[in-house]
């Protein structure tokens, strides 16, 4: 399919549709993060990783088909946009801890109020690392996809998300496992834990894709766009939907 001839990704409901579960599964990433998980394979074998590891993967999953679909513009918005989204959930549930509790209720749940200072308070550590690498691995995945895709004129779709997810992923696990779990956890789990979530996502994506491509083809033909940014600065800060130059 030809690149689209607007000069700016068109806004369609299947955008809005799939921005939204972008975001949803990114909250909820980050208000899970906090909680590791271990999982015994055997008696001496066992992994370790952040339960949000079972819900990020898709985050990708819908910024690759935003991406190729409606372009990097338009996915760089998103992405904005869940940054924002999330910043108030945490900055809303970190007021709530300090409201003062009802003794009737902390007494009733077994000390909730401290449970929910611990889980909560975690979350805003959790909101800073996120932040740094989400901006980073997101918009890394969506730059390289966006690129390689002008370069192979559309081709090697399969080879250009696994190539694209696999460098985002990777600078996402390491900056996110370091900056939440630093002097939290041992040196050595949190290596283990950036290897369980890189492997994890990579794998995820694979099994993700034919999904990925069905997804893909079926937007591109329903709101008749491809787009393709030849002409993008992949300046990460501009939330603008216009071509940065519209010589063609």
């Amino acid at each position: 399919m030809e690149a689209h001839p607007h000069y700016k990704p068109t806004t369609t409901k299947r955008v809005v549709l799939l921005g939204m579960l972008f975001v949803t599964f990114l909250v909820v990433s980050n208000l899970t993060a906090f909680k590791v998980t271990e999982i015994h394979f055997t008696e001496r074998f066992f992994i370790n990783f952040p339960a949000s590891l079972v819900f990020f993967p898709l985050t990708y999953f819908f910024d690759d088909i935003l991406t190729e679909v409606y372009g990097f513009k338009m996915s760089r918005l998103i992405i904005w946009g869940g940054l924002v989204c999330s910043a108030i959930v945490m900055l809303c549930t970190s007021i709530v801890i300090y409201l003062p509790s009802s003794p009737i209720w902390d007494e009733n749940t077994h000390h909730g109020a401290t449970a929910y200072a611990l889980v909560f308070a975690g979350s805003f550590r959790v909101l800073i690392a996120s932040i740094i690498a989400y901006f980073s691995g997101e918009f890394l995945n969506s730059i390289i996809l966006a690129k390689l895709k002008v370069l192979t004129a559309g081709r090697y779709f399969y080879l250009r998300i696994i190539c694209s997810t696999a460098i985002g992923v990777g600078i996402d696990s390491v900056i996110f496992c370091h900056l939440t779990f630093w002097h939290i956890m041992p040196h050595h789990l949190i290596w283990n834990m950036i290897l369980t979530l890189y492997l994890f996502k990579l794998a995820y994506e694979f099994v993700m894709l034919p999904a990925t491509y069905l997804l893909t083809a079926y937007l591109k033909k329903a709101d008749q766009i491809d787009y393709y940014d030849t002409h993008t600065k992949f300046n990460p800060f501009s939330l603008s939907l216009c071509d940065d130059n519209r010589s063609h």
